[in-house]
């Protein structure tokens, strides 16, 4: 189409009507967060067996966390669906090393129902403790640990008795254990991905751990109720990346 008839069609109705239509469906790409605005190494995924290349000698995660922490607990924007409430932690009390690394914990939060899938069934709840590479890179590194429904996770409570019940409203949470935060289990699956939400930035490094935490059904309860349709994002494309682990599936159904 020449320049004289391409000002032709762009005064009629219907050239304008999809324009205006293809502008709202850019909006909407970029507002949330779908595969037309994304790269191609996004976060969540589902954690398939047949996906995984099984490493004998992952590097080893040296979690280093403070016994008596004073945390700032914020509700950054509840019933959003890219909302959650965020434990921020002060400068140098969690510290974490794998694969010659150093990273600060910056904070932790929540998501419900869980992001990560393995092998497509997901958990009540799924926790990020988000760190930072302390040699000013700005890489980050985030451990996610499932959180099933079982006995009442006594450190948890004393954020989750008191949550933050609206957008921008905190809560000082004192003498917390950022040891209990970890299940016993190491074992885990990694990958590179992106944040789960906007931005969606990729780069970020992800170790899932496939040992879960338990937190009571009064406490999955509690957090559902400020986020009652969710605050995860849904499971993306894999797309050909690799998620290293040390769990051979053949080992674990022996």
């Amino acid at each position: 189409m020449d320049k004289k008839n391409m000002n032709t069609a762009a005064q009629q109705p219907w050239f304008r009507s999809a324009a205006r239509a293809l502008a709202i469906l850019a909006f909407i790409a970029l507002a949330t967060g779908s595969a037309l605005a994304q790269g191609l190494a996004q976060s969540p995924i589902d954690i398939q067996a047949a996906d995984l290349t099984i490493v004998d000698n992952l590097p080893s995660l040296y979690f280093n966390y403070d016994t008596n922490v004073a945390l700032t607990v914020i509700n950054t924007g509840s019933p959003d669906e890219f909302a959650t409430v965020r434990a921020v932690v002060p400068e140098g009390e969690g510290k974490l090393r794998v694969n010659g690394v150093n990273y600060n914990l910056l904070q932790f939060h929540w998501h419900t129902p869980s992001e990560h899938l393995i092998e497509g069934r997901s958990a009540p709840l799924e926790m990020h403790l988000v760190h930072q590479a302390a040699d000013g890179s700005g890489s980050l590194l985030v451990v996610a640990v499932l959180l099933e429904k079982g006995p009442r996770h006594a450190e948890l409570e004393k954020i989750f008795a008191h949550l933050p019940a609206s957008a921008g409203q905190s809560a000082a949470v004192g003498g917390f254990d950022l040891t209990q935060l970890l299940p016993a289990g190491r074992e885990s699956f990694r990958y590179t991905g992106s944040l789960t939400t906007p931005p969606f930035t990729e780069g970020v490094q992800f170790v899932v751990l496939a040992d879960s935490a338990r937190v009571s059904k009064d406490q999955i309860e509690a957090f559902m109720s400020l986020f009652p349709e969710g605050n995860s994002r849904e499971p993306q494309p894999l797309n050909g990346r690799t998620v290293r682990s040390d769990i051979d599936p053949e080992d674990e159904q022996n």
